[in-house]
C-alpha cells in the first residue's frame, strides 16, 4: 500500500508516522523546500504519548507529480489552503482516492466539487504537536474516523490495516453527521481556550469557564438535535481531561501569529444554524470575539 499525505503540518506529520508500517510507503507533499530536504535527511521523528521516540523515513517532495496517483492521497491542510491545490485535484487522475482531514464542515462542498470518484472523509479524535519540520509529538491517543462520500470505499478500508492501539480507526455511515459532530466538539474548545489562553484542561477546572462550557452545550445542542444522542456533556468533558495539557490548534494559531480557522470551525456551524432558524448567541459572541482577536494580532 502506498500512501501520500498532502500537508507537513501537526496532523499531516502525525499521521504519517502512524500509519506507516513495514510493507507502506509514505510519502508526504509539503509546501517548502527546506521542510522536503529536511525529512528527506532526518527522517520524521515522532515522540509517542509515552515520551518514546520513533523514527520514520518518508519521501518528501513539494513537487506533486514525482507521487505516485494510485496511492490514497490524504489530505491534511487547512481548509484556507485547500484551494491552493486546485492544480493538484485537477491533475490527479479520477481513480485516485481522496480522504480529506480538515476542522468545521465547510470543506464538504469544495470536495464534493472535485471529479475524482473515490472521495472520504475523516475526523480526527488525537492530539498532535509539531516540534520542528522533521517532529511531531503524539498528545492524546484518539480515533481516526473515515466515512464515505463517493465510491464503493475499497481503497479506503484498506486503511484498516493500519489500526492500532496508537491508532484505532473507525469505518462511520454519514459523513456530514460525523464532522458537525467533530466542528462542535471543536466550538466548544477552540473559542474557549483562544480567547482565555488557558490549555484545556482549564476549561472544566475553572467554574466560571465550565458554566458557560455547559451553557455553550445547551445553545449548540439546540440547534443540532440531531447530535444529541452522539454527543453528551460528557464527552465533551472526557475530551477536556484526555487533551488536558494540549494547546488547542487555534490558540496555537493565535499564539504563532497565523490566521486562526475561525470561519472554518465556528464561522461553518452558525451558518448551518442559520439556515436551520436558530440563533446562537453565546457562540455568535465568541466569534466576534475571535474576529476582533485576529484583527488586532498577537500582542508580543
Amino acid at each position: 500500500m502506498q500512501i501520500v499525505v498532502v500537508g507537513g503540518g501537526a496532523v499531516g506529520l502525525l499521521l504519517a508516522s502512524l500509519l506507516q508500517k513495514d510493507h507502506t510507503q509514505m510519502n508526504i507533499l509539503v509546501h517548502r523546500e527546506a521542510q522536503a530536504s529536511e525529512l528527506n535527511d532526518k527522517g520524521l521523528k515522532q515522540i509517542d504519548v509515552l515520551q518514546q521516540s520513533y523514527h520514520t523515513y518518508v519521501k518528501a517532495s513539494q513537487d506533486f507529480k514525482v507521487f505516485p496517483t494510485d496511492a490514497i492521497w490524504i489530505i491534511a491542510v487547512k481548509y484556507l489552503h485547500l484551494e491552493s491545490l486546485q492544480s493538484l485535484f485537477d491533475a490527479l487522475p479520477d481513480s485516485t482516492p481522496l480522504l480529506f482531514i480538515q476542522n468545521g464542515v465547510m470543506h464538504l462542498q469544495f470536495a464534493k466539487s472535485l471529479h475524482q470518484k473515490q472521495i472520504a472523509f475523516s475526523s480526527v479524535e488525537f492530539g498532535a504537536e509539531k516540534l520542528s519540520d522533521s517532529s511531531v509529538v503524539h498528545r492524546g491517543i484518539g480515533k481516526m474516523k473515515i466515512a464515505l462520500e463517493r465510491g464503493d470505499g475499497e481503497p479506503f478500508k484498506e486503511l484498516f490495516q493500519l489500526s492500532s492501539d496508537n491508532l484505532p480507526i473507525e469505518w462511520v455511515e454519514n459523513a456530514e453527521q460525523m464532522l458537525i459532530r467533530k466542528a462542535l466538539l471543536n466550538c466548544f474548545i477552540n473559542p474557549l481556550t483562544t480567547i482565555l489562553n488557558v490549555k484545556n484542561g482549564s476549561l472544566i477546572t475553572n467554574e466560571h469557564s465550565l458554566i458557560l462550557l455547559e451553557q455553550l452545550y445547551k445553545e449548540l445542542l439546540g440547534a443540532f438535535p440531531e447530535q444529541q444522542d452522539r454527543l453528551h456533556f460528557d464527552d465533551v468533558l472526557a475530551l477536556c481531561t484526555k487533551t488536558a495539557t494540549n494547546t488547542s490548534s487555534m490558540l496555537a494559531d493565535r499564539l504563532n501569529g497565523r490566521m486562526m480557522e475561525v470561519d472554518t470551525i465556528v464561522g461553518g456551524v452558525l451558518q448551518i444554524a442559520r439556515k436551520r432558524g436558530y440563533e446562537m448567541p453565546i457562540l455568535e459572541t465568541l466569534y466576534m470575539l475571535l474576529m476582533a482577536l485576529q484583527q488586532g494580532g498577537v500582542e508580543k
